[in-house]
C-alpha cells in the first residue's frame, strides 16, 4: 500500500502566506481523506496513481466547505483585521473548492466532476436543513446525526468507485470516523461560551436542564464561570467522551474486516488521533 501523502501534496495549494498570515483555516479533514485514500488504494492494488488525485480533490473541496463555514455572518462593523480575515475566508474557500475541477479534468476523471458537484449541492442542502432545525430546540442525538451526515456527504460520492464487497465496510467506517470528528469538534467548542444558541453543549443543557437553568441560558448570555458550572452540572464533557469512546471502539472492531496487515495498520493509524484525544480528555477530567 502506498503511504498516505495527501496532506503534503495539498500544502502547495493551502500554504499561501496571504492566507495563513491573516486568517485561520479549519482543521484538515485528514481522517476521512486518509480513509478514502486507503480504500481507493485497495481498489487499484496500489498500481494506479489516479486515486491520489481523487483524494486530493476531496481534501481541497472539504477544506473549502469548512472554510466557508467559519465565515462570520455578523454584518456589524468590525476592525480592519477582522474584516480582512473574513474576506480571505470567502476567497480561500472559493479557491479551494474550485480546484477539484482542474485536478479531476486534468486526470481525465470527468465523471467524478459531476459526482462531486452533486455531492457539494447535497451537503449544502443538509446544512440549510440543519440551520432551519436549529431555529427550534433540536434533540442532541439528532443534532450529532445530522452533523455526521454533513461530514460524510462529500465522501459518499466515491462509494460507487469501490468494489461492492468493500462498499458496506467503507460506509460503516466513514460514518464512525465522521462521528469521531463531529464529537471531537463539539468537545473543543463546549469550552467556549455559546455565541449562538446551538451546539451540543447548549442543546444538551436545554434538553435536560432545570427550568431555571434553561431560562437563564435562553434569556441572556452567561459568563465563563456560569457556563463552566453548567457544563459540569449536566455532565456535558462526560457525555461527549462516552460518545467518542463508542465510535473509536466501533472503528477498532471493524479493523479485522480488512484482509491485509497493511490495511489494518493503516486504519489503526487513522483512528489513533481520536484515541489520543480520548485519553487526554479523560486525564483532564480526572485532574479537574
Amino acid at each position: 500500500m502506498k503511504p498516505y501523502r495527501i496532506t503534503e501534496m495539498a500544502h502547495k495549494y493551502v500554504g499561501y502566506d496571504m492566507i495563513t498570515n491573516h486568517t485561520a483555516l479549519p482543521d484538515y479533514p485528514v481522517a476521512r481523506v486518509r480513509l478514502l485514500y486507503m480504500f481507493l488504494n485497495i481498489r487499484d492494488n496500489g498500481k494506479i496513481r489516479a486515486y491520489e488525485t481523487s483524494a486530493l480533490a476531496a481534501f481541497l473541496v472539504q477544506l473549502g466547505l469548512d472554510t466557508h463555514d467559519m465565515i462570520d455572518v455578523d454584518s456589524t462593523c468590525k476592525e480592519e483585521r477582522s474584516m480582512r480575515s473574513r474576506q480571505l475566508k470567502v476567497l480561500a474557500g472559493d479557491y479551494f473548492s474550485s480546484l477539484f475541477y482542474q485536478l479531476l479534468a486534468k486526470a481525465g476523471q470527468i465523471e467524478m466532476v459531476s459526482s462531486m458537484s452533486s455531492a457539494i449541492c447535497e451537503v449544502n442542502r443538509l446544512k440549510v436543513g440543519l440551520y432551519n432545525k436549529l431555529k427550534k430546540l433540536l434533540p442532541t442525538e439528532e443534532y450529532l446525526k445530522d452533523c455526521t451526515h454533513i461530514k460524510m456527504g462529500l465522501f459518499q460520492s466515491f462509494s460507487h468507485l469501490l468494489d461492492k464487497p468493500l462498499q458496506n465496510l467503507w460506509r460503516l467506517l466513514l460514518a464512525e470516523l465522521s462521528r469521531c470528528e463531529v464529537v471531537l469538534g463539539e468537545m473543543k467548542a463546549s469550552s467556549m461560551l455559546p455565541e449562538e444558541r446551538q451546539g451540543y453543549a447548549y442543546l444538551r443543557i436545554m434538553e435536560t436542564g432545570t427550568v431555571e437553568d434553561k431560562e437563564v441560558l435562553s434569556r441572556r448570555k452567561v459568563d465563563k464561570r456560569e457556563w463552566s458550572s453548567l457544563l459540569v452540572k449536566y455532565h456535558v464533557n462526560e457525555q461527549l467522551v462516552h460518545k467518542l469512546h463508542q465510535s473509536v471502539e466501533r472503528v477498532q472492531a471493524l479493523v479485522q474486516e480488512l484482509k491485509g496487515d497493511k490495511e489494518q495498520s493503516e486504519l489503526t493509524a487513522i483512528v489513533e488521533p481520536f484515541r489520543a484525544a480520548l485519553a487526554m480528555q479523560r486525564r483532564a477530567m480526572q485532574e479537574g
